[in-house]
């Protein structure tokens, strides 16, 4: 399995059952070329990449071959790109490293960058337009953990006890405490903007990931489940002005690029993410923008905005978010402008 980045040239991309057997890449696999030209050796070349995402050689247990692939590029003279694409922030142990991922819960590096999560465009364009309303709907389809008396328990101990809160996991990068202060972040999220008397909501809530298609006992029944939640998700995307991005286990959102690509205007609650080519948009004036020190008022900063804008306005905030995921966020428009990376800005 290649990483994302050499579908066009070798083999299969990394599965995960959002974007297995779907069109995700399929516009950059046809592309690819025309973006990249294999070298014949590394001594041509101007970067080397990594071929399989960091995540599978820690979980495969074959770290010591990317180290070596990268002590390799070093002594060519070459920078070595890097994709990981999982939840946790396990950073790459090497200078020459360029470091592509979706998550990172502290001490961003340099050579760290925003890694988009690869979702197919699920019905092969935008949701249709919706004109504005004096008050704004805000939508969100998914899980929602509610603290129970254990839960609220392990955080406690994660987030307050020293001897627990400080562990970490070998090679990742954040305490046990900084991941797991956010981990009702979501629910708390959800009673904010149902408490605000001038938001209108739309939820739909889980309490298991993906509607609990995982737990059907046969493949059949799991994809079934799977494609019910997803019209449920998508419904809910459709019937709103807004949809409420929050993080997951990981500082990030795969939420945040489906709603980008149905083209609503995500309400995102920033915990210090990364997000992909943050040198280039300016990030916070694309979105609804709620800073980290302002989550209380999650439902005040979005009926704010919606009022600021005119009718005109807020179809275009639409198409805009559209935009931006055809241009820098699906699989093509963000290997279309990779090399942006390697150019001063």
């Amino acid at each position: 399995m290649q990483c994302a980045m050499l579908l066009p040239f070798f083999g299969q991309e990394e599965r995960a059952f959002w974007s297995a057997d779907t069109n995700a890449f399929d516009k950059y696999k046809h592309s690819g070329p025309g973006y990249f030209e294999l070298a014949e050796s590394m001594d041509d070349a101007d970067v080397a990449v990594l071929p399989g995402t960091w995540h599978r050689y820690l979980q495969d247990g074959t770290t010591k071959v990317a180290l070596r692939f990268a002590q390799k590029a070093a002594e060519a003279g070459k920078r070595i790109v890097v994709f990981h694409e999982r939840d946790y922030d396990f950073k790459f142990p090497a200078p020459n490293a360029l470091l592509f991922t979706p998550t990172i819960e502290k001490d961003r590096q340099p050579n760290e960058f925003g890694l988009p999560a690869w979702i197919p465009d699920h019905t092969n364009g935008p949701a249709p337009l919706r004109q504005k309303h004096e008050r704004p709907s805000i939508g969100f389809c998914g899980q929602v953990k509610r603290p129970t008396a254990k839960t609220r328990l392990v955080q406690f101990a994660r987030t307050s006890l020293p001897h627990f809160s400080e562990l970490r996991m070998a090679g990742y990068s954040a305490s046990l405490k900084e991941n797991f202060q956010y981990k009702f972040l979501r629910g708390r999220a959800i009673q904010t903007l149902l408490d605000h008397p001038g938001v209108d909501t739309n939820f739909v809530l889980h309490g298991d990931f993906f509607a609990g298609a995982d737990q059907k006992s046969t493949d059949g029944e799991k994809n079934v489940a799977r494609q019910s939640a997803l019209e449920t998700f998508l419904s809910n995307l459709a019937g709103s002005d807004y949809s409420l991005c929050v993080r997951g286990i990981g500082n990030y959102s795969l939420r945040f690029y489906e709603i980008m690509a149905a083209g609503r205007p995500p309400l995102f609650l920033d915990t210090n993410c990364i997000l992909p080519y943050d040198f280039l948009l300016d990030w916070q004036k694309e979105l609804v923008w709620v800073p980290l020190s302002e989550h209380h008022r999650a439902g005040q900063i979005l009926a704010d905005h919606h009022a600021g804008l005119s009718a005109e306005q807020f179809v275009d905030q639409q198409r805009r978010a559209r935009e931006i995921w055809e241009d820098w966020l699906s699989p093509d428009g963000y290997f279309r402008n990779f090399y942006r990376h390697f150019r001063p800005q």
